[in-house]
């Protein structure tokens, strides 16, 4: 699971979180890239508060994955949506540290 000292380490590393209003081209809800260390959250295609959560959560095990040298399939792998879901409901601190440190 993704936890608080993950979260911490890529905002210390300098993890930049971009609300886009304009639409992804392939629908995308979000995306990390690795070559700027940024994610992109397209809020045109969120469905709903739980849905930009679990977005959020998503894009920064991909970035927590790609610090950490781990192979990063960056499409939508059923892995990182389990991981996102175990870290909603298990560790809900995680995503409060989140909202707090980049004030969503």
């Amino acid at each position: 699971m993704l936890t608080k000292n993950n979260v911490i380490q890529l905002y210390n590393d300098g993890l930049v979180i971009h609300w886009r209003r304009k639409k992804h081209p392939q629908q995308l809800k979000g995306e990390y890239d690795p070559a700027t260390f940024e994610v992109n959250i397209y809020t045109q295609h969120l469905l709903s508060e739980h849905d930009r959560d679990m977005t959020l959560l998503h894009e920064l095990i991909h970035a927590r994955d790609d610090r950490k040298g781990l192979p990063n399939n960056r499409t939508c792998s059923p892995r990182v949506e389990r991981e996102a879901e175990a870290t909603y409901q298990r560790q809900p601190g995680v995503l409060a540290l989140i909202k707090e440190i980049y004030g969503i």
